[in-house]
């Protein structure tokens, strides 16, 4: 079995462009539990009034988006070279 093709990689390109057009739903994309906490994070702060917040929510999700997928692409990569 080939193992190159069958291996989930993710785009850091398309998870940045998520986490910026979307926010934690974009974050969603690259860490499932991340979008998780901040989708609740983000319900938060806008029930609380403190909506100045919600654009340090979008830097952050962006931030967080793009090392998750890095972080996820290293572990699949290794994996793949450990397996060679």
């Amino acid at each position: 079995m080939n193992m190159r093709s069958s291996l989930p990689f993710k785009s850091t390109a398309i998870a940045l462009l998520f986490a910026v057009l979307l926010g934690p739903l974009g974050l969603l994309y690259a860490s499932l539990w991340g979008g998780i906490l901040m989708l609740a994070i983000s319900l938060i702060v806008l029930t609380s009034k403190f909506l100045k917040l919600i654009l340090l929510i979008w830097v952050i999700c962006s931030i967080w988006a793009v090392s998750a997928v890095e972080i996820h692409n290293k572990q699949l990569f290794s994996l793949m070279t450990n397996n060679n």
